[in-house]
């Protein structure tokens, strides 16, 4: 029984290292090909050129903004989480998923979509999220079934790791470019109505942007799932590999990503109100 956990241990973290390397391999192939379209069709940036989308649903983009306060922060924001221009406009670093309500966000180029799925798959929100789904598929036994001893925790958080992060990649990196969508989350906040917020979040996942700011069906995520949920097949226990378990990995991979948008925007609501309660 050892030596068959230690296997299928084994197995996971090649497989995990070739889905990585996968999708790694194709956001390159996509940057690559982005940046030089993007160098033939470069023009001088101007006030008028620079395009912004809206920050947040109910934020909208300062009229006292200057081209130069544009300029400043479209250049620091690659390495900075926010900038605050000199009129008081917030903009944040290209690579940054989750946009708080004020904040206005760069286009993003194919480099920064590249990136920012990156930086999203291996980031402490991510992390933890393994942790909550490892936990859950050992309480309860389910899928990928490892069975309840102590490594089978290990075999299904290596299992989750690897297939977010892989998820992350595929919508983020690489078909967020394809379809020309923004996979960034940008939250409502406190001043609009709890149902609306929670169904918002929740449906983010399917509904999106595109890159121009209109309201799109979600391709990117969709696909990039389907993608990261497909590779389970390479990983995962034969019994929880075929179409009908893939696309059961599939839809709870989407409801994960639901819940996690309903975590963040929400967190900050909960965290105001466990402060202020304990003043």
């Amino acid at each position: 029984m050892r030596e068959r956990s230690n296997s299928i241990f084994r197995h996971t973290i090649v497989a995990g290292r070739i889905s990585v390397f996968a999708g790694a391999m194709l956001a390159m192939f996509v940057y690559c090909h982005a940046e030089a379209a993007a160098q033939v069709l470069a023009i001088a940036p101007s006030a008028d050129s620079a395009q912004f989308l809206p920050s947040a649903p109910e934020a909208k983009m300062s009229g006292a903004s200057s081209s130069a306060d544009v300029a400043s922060a479209n250049v620091s924001g690659v390495s900075a989480s926010a900038v605050t221009t000199t009129s008081g406009v917030v903009f944040v670093s290209p690579t940054q998923k989750f946009i708080r309500p004020g904040q206005i966000a760069p286009t993003l180029t194919a480099g920064n979509k590249v990136l920012l799925g990156v930086r999203d798959a291996y980031s402490p929100f991510s992390a933890s999220g393994w942790f909550a789904v490892a936990g859950y598929e050992q309480v309860m036994n389910g899928s990928p079934n490892y069975g309840t001893d102590r490594g089978a925790f290990g075999q299904r958080l290596g299992a989750a790791a690897v297939r977010d992060s892989s998820e992350s990649i595929f919508s983020e990196s690489v078909m967020a470019n394809f379809f020309h969508e923004d996979p960034r989350y940008y939250q409502m906040g406190s001043a609009h109505n709890f149902f609306v917020r929670l169904v918002y979040s929740g449906t983010r996942p399917i509904f999106t942007r595109t890159d121009s700011g209109r309201q799109s069906l979600n391709l990117a995520s969709l696909s990039g799932t389907l993608g990261g949920s497909a590779l389970t097949n390479l990983y995962y226990p034969q019994v929880n590999r075929g179409m009908t378990q893939t696309m059961e990995t599939f839809g709870g991979s989407i409801g994960g990503s639901a819940l996690g948008d309903v975590v963040s925007e929400f967190y900050s609501s909960f965290k105001h109100m466990f402060h202020s309660g304990t003043n």
